[in-house]
């Protein structure tokens, strides 16, 4: 037995070397040498002969050429790219090749570069020749993280068409890396590669829009986008989410990202396929993979984007797309933005770990296109709040793309820092106010987002003098696609149009036509460089299940969360057009309270024997992050009931009630219990909470008989929805015996709900933050009185 245990041993170490060796010439799977140091990968191919090997390990099959009456006219064409992908880091780089002119005697030069990331190359060779030209070099290489791009080019003048396009071959070429067991020579990736480990503060930048401003800016085009990198890093941005660019500016685009410390995500060539076809599987899988050798090599990449707003006749295709960038990539994600209407189909049916929504509800007073627009705020914390559930619930990540833009159908032009928008026109999205946009930030993290990106960060060229009195054609043809776009609006007859002339703010994007950033931008900077100071708390957060901070007011809402042993809670002033102290309760178990953003220890104060109270002054919109510090353990919870099993609750439901849906517009439908309509019946409980605790024992009991007897601690019971009207009344003594059934109240109508006659009413009112439980209390009825009232969550905890 101990001689086969060594031979197995054995047989394990030789395969774990044997694994170490395997690499890729491209895609195609090698295997590396042993040597006395480490391995060696060596290869020699003659092109002009069209070896096999040449043709499977490189990717020229398709230039392979032999002249039909001169056979001495051989080899490929163009320049060639190799990817090696490598057991490890590479010590040494050897190279060699050749390359002959048969069409005509003009000297060109040739040279065998190598790259870390496909991008930025590194000269081995170089040489000039009329006629055939020999290369060949050795190097050390710097540290590495086992990934080399061979690159055999020509460097031809841009008029020089025989050289690019008549018989200039490459014969043969041959490389030799070499590689220790060590990994001394190694780079470790200094970014993560999992989308679900970056909490991205980003903006949806359109390629197209950035040469007119840099127009406008009257500044080079590159030296315009480096500008706008740092100033993005300095208002606290640090992803970048490219659109409708080509290979070679993201390949530009990528080192500059680097040096700003930005992180980007770009689309794949499989965009194509959604425009044009796919000719068959193999052709997708040579745009994912072409993708991914041009890209995939930058640090700064951080992942992948099948399309902007796919519909649900796209998803099995993202969810292609994903399978086949993790098949070249299997370091990246690929993820998506999609509509609310389509966003938990992709959060629920596609393999994706993360899902992006862009939820823009500001709409004007006239747009009849967003779900109430005057409710913006509530439409957009359902919208979120189920998002973010969903995810939670299906183990992926939220991202949240914030609106920043306005957007008029119908004639419009600049003047001073005015939108004036003339007759005829459809006011569809209003540029948000700074606290609209700061509060879009703040709501999204108290709902539990995980990343926040603003659409959009150009704005269209806008007119400078009135569309009647355009003179360039470029004017001109933005005057027809506004009448265009009007002509639409006033087709549907229920969209009310501009009568008159008005003036707006003339905000379409987070910057200025010259790209400075436009006062919505500004005012979301703190809160952007705060998540950025903190990202890797709030990545790790999940909700409390015992909170510690509750509202003082109306106008404050909170959240609580906990995240690395620490408990945290996301405080947002709901009030968008008055700055103002907002109050918030905590527990006295709460020993400090710390605001992460300036390490500030808060003061409080004993509001009673259940709370203390503490008041801190918030922006317009604007929010705190804090963290609370207990003298102990905060807690356990015991009872949350939010009626989303209609048919399975864990409260008994009264004949006067109803368990509704409430929300629209795509978003998952809120639960809540209410009156029954045309119900004359105020005097039976709308839902009981039975067995708290039981005389005869802990079995089959809510608080495990906590408090029963005497006051071990606090029980409390939080009650959220819209209340006016509510009354909780605590009824201490048992009305039910033992064997009721408690498993499926709703379902089993085995709990009868009627008045018990006798108890103590506890909350009326203040329904912003819990009560506390009198010890010894058996069961808790709840009362409506108003139609327009309703319970939307019920929430029980014990705090020692």
């Amino acid at each position: 037995m101990k001689h086969h245990i060594l031979l197995l041993c054995s047989m394990l170490s030789i395969s774990t070397s044997f694994a170490a060796l395997q690499c890729h010439i491209e895609r195609t799977p090698v295997e590396a040498v042993k040597t006395e140091s480490g391995w060696k990968l060596e290869r020699d191919y003659d092109l002009a002969k069209a070896g096999e090997t040449a043709a499977k390990e490189l990717p020229i099959a398709e230039r392979l050429f032999t002249h039909d009456q001169h056979p001495h006219i051989s080899g490929a064409k163009g320049d060639i790219v190799i990817r090696l992908s490598l057991p490890g880091p590479a010590a040494t780089l050897k190279a060699a090749a050749t390359i002959s002119n048969f069409s005509d005697s003009a000297t060109r030069t040739y040279a065998i570069a190598y790259s870390f990331d496909g991008i930025r190359y590194t000269t081995l060779a170089e040489g000039q020749a009329s006629g055939a030209c020999e290369l060949a070099a050795e190097q050390q290489l710097p540290k590495n993280h086992g990934v080399i791009y061979l690159k055999y080019g020509r460097l031809l003048a841009e008029d020089d068409a025989n050289g690019r396009h008549g018989y200039v071959l490459w014969g043969k070429l041959s490389f030799a890396v070499t590689g220790a067991d060590e990994m001394e020579n190694s780079t470790q990736l200094p970014y993560s590669q999992s989308l679900k480990d970056v909490f991205p503060t980003g903006v949806f930048w359109p390629w197209e829009r950035t040469p007119p401003c840099a127009d406008y800016a009257k500044k080079d085009l590159w030296e315009f986008v480096d500008s706008q990198m740092q100033m993005l890093s300095d208002n606290g941005y640090d992803t970048l989410w490219f659109v409708n660019i080509g290979t070679s500016d993201m390949q530009r685009i990528l080192p500059m990202a680097e040096a700003h410390k930005l992180r980007v995500l770009f689309n794949t060539d499989l965009l194509h396929a959604v425009y044009n076809g796919a000719d068959s599987l193999d052709t997708l899988e040579s745009l994912a993979w072409n993708t991914f050798k041009n890209i995939g090599g930058a640090s700064s990449l951080l992942g992948y984007i099948g399309k902007d707003e796919p519909l649900l006749c796209d998803i099995e295709n993202m969810s292609t797309f994903y399978r086949l960038m993790k098949q070249v990539d299997p370091s990246r994600d690929l993820t998506v933005v999609t509509m609310n209407r389509q966003t938990l189909t992709y959060l629920r049916d596609t393999p994706m770990p993360v899902a992006c929504s862009d939820l823009y509800y500001f709409g004007s007073a006239r747009t009849i296109q967003l779900p109430q627009p005057h409710e913006s705020q509530p439409e957009l914390t359902n919208a979120l709040e189920s998002f973010c559930l969903a995810a939670r619930l299906y183990g992926k990540h939220f991202w949240f793309m914030g609106q920043m833009f306005g957007e008029a159908w119908g004639r419009h032009w600049r003047r001073g820092d005015k939108l004036v928008v003339e007759p005829g026109t459809y006011l569809h999205w209003k540029m948000p106010t700074d606290a609209e946009s700061r509060w879009q930030i703040w709501e999204a993290l108290r709902a539990g987002a995980k990343g926040m990106l603003f659409y959009v960060l150009y704005p269209p060229i806008q007119l400078e003098v009135p569309p009647a009195k355009v003179t360039e054609e470029w004017q001109k043809s933005r005057v027809r696609d506004m009448d265009s776009q009007a002509e639409t609006a006033a087709s549907w007859k229920t969209q009310p149009l501009v009568e008159a002339e008005i003036e707006i703010d003339a905000g379409e994007g987070m910057t200025d036509m010259d790209g400075s950033p436009t006062p919505q931008m500004l005012a979301t900077a703190p809160v952007m460089k705060l998540i950025r100071k903190h990202e890797k708390l709030l990545l790790d957060r999940d909700f409390a299940s015992v909170p510690l901070f509750f509202p003082g007011d109306e106008a404050t809402d909170v959240n609580t969360f906990e995240s690395q042993g620490r408990a945290i809670g996301v405080i947002v002033n709901r009030d968008l057009l008055n700055s103002r102290n907002a109050s918030i309760l905590l527990p006295q178990n709460v020993e400090s309270i710390v605001n992460l953003e300036t390490g500030e220890v808060l003061s409080t104060t004993v509001r009673d024997d259940v709370f203390r109270q503490l008041s801190i002054p918030l922006p317009a919109g604007g929010g705190a992050l804090l963290e609370a510090k207990s003298n102990g353990r905060t807690g356990i919870c015991l009872c949350k009931e939010d009626f989303g099993r209609e048919t399975i609750l864990r409260v008994a439901i009264g004949d006067n009630a109803v368990v509704k849906r409430h929300g629209n517009y795509g978003v998952d439908f809120r639960h809540v219990l209410r009156l029954k309509e045309n119900v004359a019946d105020r005097q039976t409980p709308v839902c009981i909470l039975p067995r708290l605790t039981s005389a005869q024992g802990g079995s089959r009991t809510v608080a495990m008989n906590l408090n029963r007897d005497r006051k071990d601690g606090t029980l409390f019971c939080w009650l959220k929805g819209n209340l006016t009207t509510c009354r909780t009344i605590a009824v201490s003594e048992d009305t039910k015996g033992e064997n009721d059934n408690f498993a499926h109240l709703k379902s089993t109508g085995a709990y009868a709900v009627a008045p018990s006659g006798k108890g103590l009413v506890i909350q009326d009112g203040a329904f912003t933050h819990p009560v506390s439980v009198p010890y010894g209390t058996a069961s808790l009825e709840l009362y409506l009185e108003s139609p327009e009232d309703y319970i939307s969550e019920i929430r029980l905890w014990f705090v020692p």
